[in-house]
């Protein structure tokens, strides 16, 4: 790609994000308790999997320098890609996920068991996001999402942080055929070895069950590797109940 064509792509991303999601780029940016920022990066180009893919509108064609249709191919399945991602990670870190674990145990035949749920899906008319700084990098789009707390959502967040929640990493990986449902699925690894390996230190004796919730921290690390998602994630935990197997 020369030089020209690349600053024209990065003007026409900055149009097209503009007109979705209009911002003050120049605005001086607020502590993380009262705006959250992550960065997001999106393929150029489409993997097999169910994405529902959402066309620039008339007008945004028009404004977006008379680009042919395949250059505009390029921006329509990063751009939306983005906007899939983003809210996902978002409900991660406002409202946070739920999950409830069931160890392997070949002694009692108990296969392993990991479900994750969000607690609060994310809502654009309470929340709204706003992108800012898009850049291409070779074979990706990258994006700088930002998103303000509510009050109440402050609250949470300072409740989080304010008691005493292991901070945990975790690590997972996903098939990146998978498209948007592989960067799910290796959220929910992460979040699940995360878990696993924490209580592996703290529980002689593998439990039954656990159950608790997570609040994402930071900024959530998605890379590809060998073929894989692999998606980072550092999370506070509470745990809500462990059920131990029953003594003999």
């Amino acid at each position: 790609m020369d030089r020209s064509l690349q600053k024209k792509i990065i003007f026409v991303l900055s149009l097209c994000f503009s007109l979705l999601n209009p911002v003050k780029f120049f605005a001086q940016e607020p502590s993380q308790l009262d705006q959250i920022r992550i960065q997001i990066w999106a393929d150029m180009d489409a993997f097999p999997g169910n994405f529902e893919e959402e066309a620039l509108s008339p007008e945004e064609e028009k404004e977006a320098l008379n680009l042919e249709e395949d250059e505009l191919e390029i921006f329509r399945f990063s751009i939306n890609r983005a906007k899939q991602i983003t809210p996902y990670l978002l409900s991660g870190m406002l409202g946070g996920w739920g999950f409830e674990y069931t160890p392997s145990d070949k002694a009692r035949k108990v296969e392993e068991y990991f479900e994750l749920t969000v607690l609060k899906p994310f809502d654009t008319a309470v929340n709204r996001i706003s992108y800012k700084s898009p850049q291409v990098d070779g074979p990706k789009l990258k994006v700088w999402a930002f998103c303000d707390r509510t009050a109440t959502q402050k609250i949470v967040y300072q409740r989080w942080i304010s008691i005493t929640h292991p901070k945990i990493k975790g690590i997972g990986e996903a098939s990146v055929e998978k498209g948007f449902e592989g960067i799910q699925e290796a959220c929910e690894n992460a979040v699940k070895n995360g878990v696993r390996e924490y209580w592996r230190i703290y529980e002689k004796n593998k439990p039954k069950e656990i159950a608790g919730s997570i609040l994402i921290v930071d900024n959530p690390r998605i890379y590809i590797r060998q073929g894989k998602y692999v998606v980072d994630l550092d999370f506070f935990m509470e745990t809500d109940r462990i059920i131990r197997y029953s003594l003999y």
